[in-house]
């Protein structure tokens, strides 16, 4: 570090001070982009309400907010009618022996949908479905559901199930979400907003831009220790040091094993950190640390690391 001499003014006053103000420590900023890529494991097609004055949802004597949730799951997620105490089974949902239960229909059939139902089309993202903590309940469980719960039915409920059931199977291809307690609006999407998602982004959504910033001096010290032991792994270990309160931070958000692994890998082309004239830790190093920091503590994996 370079010396510098302060010229300050003082007076002769018994144990006076005057508070100097270092120079200030340079630091090197790096800014992320993390990409979610709908559709990824599908889309479900769900068909809802027209209009909060739908009769059959006024039937249901739900409250205003709860109507307008399945009119526009789209804007305020997915919710089923109940919740996930409501004590209707999977066979009496689609068997409508139920109305307010804890899950909500939809179908694989993209992107018509059920053919038995009409009104407006959104589409739910499994992948975000499933990361929100939503159950699936397959159209093979749900048919098994139905040839167990008709065991106990009447001759005429009977014949209403066995109807169903083939529905199910040659048109609907059904499958239940009981959200937990909803899928997120980010992954619901009307017709309009799909095919702007699909089509204008290049099916990718910008869904997080991080900045992340690192003190020069450690990492100064560490390249000169990398330069002159002729190895990466002071650098690496230092760069891990001070991502890791990042990713540690982040970590209950977003961030997980393979999302990090894809921050390191997707922008490791734009990180550099100078290790002296000519050496860059760039790429496939960009991958491993960011991979790694979105998995365990920066700390942690620094210490594995040895030095030569």
């Amino acid at each position: 570090m370079s010396t510098y001499t302060y010229q300050i003014a003082t007076n002769s006053r018994k144990d006076s001070s005057v508070d100097v103000l270092g120079p200030l420590m340079p630091a090197r900023m790096f800014f992320f982009v993390v990409v979610e890529e709908p559709g990824r494991d599908g889309f479900l097609v769900r068909h809802t309400y027209a209009t909060v004055d739908d009769p059959f949802l006024q039937e249901l004597k739900l409250s205003p907010l709860a109507n307008e949730r399945q009119v526009f799951p789209e804007r305020y997620g997915l919710w089923p009618k109940g919740t996930l105490e409501s004590p209707a089974t999977v066979a009496e949902h689609v068997l409508k022996f139920e109305s307010i239960t804890s899950y909500a229909s939809s179908s694989t059939n993209f992107p018509g949908g059920a053919k038995r139902f009409s009104g407006k089309t959104v589409y739910v993202d499994i992948a975000a479905a499933k990361r929100s903590g939503a159950k699936l309940v397959t159209t093979e469980e749900i048919v098994q559901a139905i040839d167990q719960y008709k065991a106990g039915l009447n001759a005429e409920q009977r014949r209403k199930a066995e109807y169903i059931r083939r529905k199910i199977l040659s048109m609907d291809s059904e499958v239940l979400v009981q959200p937990r307690p909803n899928v997120p609006a980010a992954g619901v999407f009307s017709k309009k907003s799909l095919g702007i998602t699909l089509g204008i982004v290049r099916y990718a959504r910008i869904v997080q831009v991080i900045g992340l910033g690192f003190t020069a001096y450690d990492l100064g010290v560490a390249a000169d220790d990398s330069i002159r032991l002729k190895s990466v792994r002071p650098i690496g270990k230092e760069v891990i040091r001070q991502a890791g309160g990042w990713g540690g931070g982040v970590a209950g958000g977003w961030a997980t094993a393979a999302a990090a692994a894809r921050i390191g890998a997707s922008t490791g082309s734009i990180v550099g950190i100078e290790l002296g004239p000519g050496a860059v830790v760039t790429g496939l190093i960009g991958g491993i640390i960011f991979g790694a920091v979105g998995y365990f503590g920066g700390s942690w994996i620094a210490d594995q690391i040895p030095d030569m």
